[in-house]
């Protein structure tokens, strides 16, 4: 079956969000230190965690593309946003093929990156920070949850764009983290961002299996 516009963007952000848990959970239930060696399980970490952080470059531009001065009221906040947002966004232009090596060399049929996929995925990203906390018991596998029954009752939800940025950022390092491999350490030292990087990811993959029952997928 041939997928088109939504549905396809849909899906590629089930099937990552859904492999990076699954990934995830496998690692930090049995403690599993990843090889340094050349293998199989190196090319499966590669690729999710790849994927992964190229969800969260989609989620960034959108971020990037979709905040507005005006929901910004804080000074310091502000200051945040512009040294890693408006500095960076150069290197968006080009990405997205607005940048123009002259103005007078404008070229009439100069492909442009569709943004459609960016904002998706920015849309799709704040409603699992949104729902995470909200998440039903059941639906929590987080392995080393120290609530009975488990829950993300007490992550709070990010509301000013600083605060959306900031946790965008700390998921990035997050997975730059996981490419370590050592967990034991990630529980011990980093749990707080640890257990907010796999509960969005649990909830993305949740939210977007939804949307797809919706098509009959």
């Amino acid at each position: 079956m041939t997928l088109h516009g939504d549905v396809s963007d849909f899906v590629a952000i089930a099937e990552v969000a859904d492999a990076t848990t699954k990934w995830l959970a496998m690692h930090l239930q049995t403690d599993i230190v990843v090889s340094r060696s050349p293998g199989r399980s190196d090319r499966i970490a590669f690729t999710i965690l790849q994927q992964a952080r190229d969800y969260l470059a989609q989620v960034r531009e959108g971020f990037v593309l979709s905040v507005r001065t005006g929901q910004v009221t804080d000074t310091s906040e502000m200051r945040y946003l512009l040294e890693r947002v408006l500095l960076d966004w150069d290197a968006l232009s080009q990405e997205l093929g607005l940048a123009l090596e002259s103005e007078t060399e404008v070229e009439f049929d100069q492909a442009l990156e569709r943004v459609r996929g960016q904002l998706l995925a920015f849309g799709m990203a704040l409603v699992a920070l949104v729902t995470l906390p909200r998440l039903p018991s059941e639906s929590v596998t987080f392995p080393h949850s120290y609530n009975r029954p488990p829950t993300y009752a007490d992550i709070p939800t990010p509301v000013t764009p600083g605060e959306v940025l900031s946790r965008i950022e700390e998921m990035e390092g997050m997975l730059w983290q996981f490419a370590k491999g050592r967990w034991g350490e990630l529980v011990r030292r980093r749990y707080g961002p640890l257990r907010r990087t796999y509960g969005f990811f649990e909830t993305s993959a949740l939210l977007a299996g939804e949307q797809l029952k919706r098509f009959r997928m």
